[in-house]
């Protein structure tokens, strides 16, 4: 039988519905994969200066793990980097876990894994001296919930969509309008270049001849500067004040034409400051 559409099979055993063994094996069989790839070594390089201080991991919109491809590799590798801070720092780490997606099999399974495993929609410990001992790992978080994160907790290790690339649909001034704090992080990681341009044309000591095409495509150029530089990023009010990304897995080219697919695409971890 497959349980509410996950695609994973089960049999029956008395009243309950358990996982077929081949969940358990698809899973190894990922994190076999995850620990040969490039991927998995930038990752944990990256994460090894801060290893020391994360306590918790904080897992989001990871979706139908039970039965859905890209959500089985994302929980494998869940639990490689659950193993790799636990073998570190010696201890047992907390996973705060969460998705209104999940089956029963899932809750059931989350929760045979122990007590440090906790299902919680909102992070129950919420303030700024221990926010440096989570690491947040959201998959495929869409933009009004990971806004809702930014807003109501304080996330610092941020494992989770490139927060420029997976907003550029928008305008900076949009992005602002309908998601703030987004937009803000994109600001710190992509300030407006108006000040640089006024910057070198102030030391110019020469004006160059420019085509008459050239000149109607550079004014609607410095139009949109000027939008750009109009946005009164100081207005929006964030726990927040700085980000900047610690690996972008290559500029993405370890993440794709892999056997996990689109599991990770985008796939960015920041370093939120406050």
């Amino acid at each position: 039988m497959d349980l509410e559409g996950t695609g994973t099979k089960f049999k029956k055993i008395g009243k309950k519905s358990v996982p077929a063994k081949p969940f358990e094996d698809t899973v190894q069989a990922n994190r076999a994969v995850l620990k040969k790839s490039e991927f998995l070594s930038d990752l944990f390089r990256s994460l090894q200066p801060h290893i020391n201080e994360i306590k918790k991991i904080r897992c989001v919109a990871i979706g139908n793990f039970g039965g859905d491809f890209p959500a089985t590799y994302q929980f494998a590798l869940l639990l490689e980097i659950i193993d790799r801070i636990e073998n570190e720092n010696s201890k047992d780490i907390v996973i705060s876990i969460y998705d209104p997606v999940f089956t029963n099999f899932e809750i059931q399974y989350l929760e045979s894994l122990g007590n440090r495993w906790v299902i919680e929609e909102n992070l129950s410990e919420n303030n700024t001296s221990d926010y440096e001992s989570v690491l947040y790992f959201l998959p495929h978080a869409p933009l009004d919930l990971t806004e809702n994160i930014l807003l109501s907790e304080y996330p610092h290790f941020w494992l989770a969509n490139n927060v420029v690339t997976h907003t550029d649909r928008y305008t900076k001034a949009k992005l602002c309008e309908k998601y703030p704090h987004l937009g803000k992080l994109v600001h710190y990681l992509q300030p407006d270049i108006t000040a640089e341009v006024k910057k070198k044309d102030s030391t110019d000591d020469f004006t160059a001849f420019v085509p008459k095409r050239k000149r109607k495509n550079r004014n609607n150029s410095s139009k949109l500067k000027v939008k750009l530089s109009d946005i009164d990023y100081g207005s929006i009010a964030t726990k927040f004040t700085s980000c900047r990304i610690l690996t972008d897995f290559d500029d993405g080219k370890h993440l794709k034409e892999k056997p996990w697919v689109n599991s990770f695409s985008d796939l960015t971890l920041h370093a939120i400051g406050y």
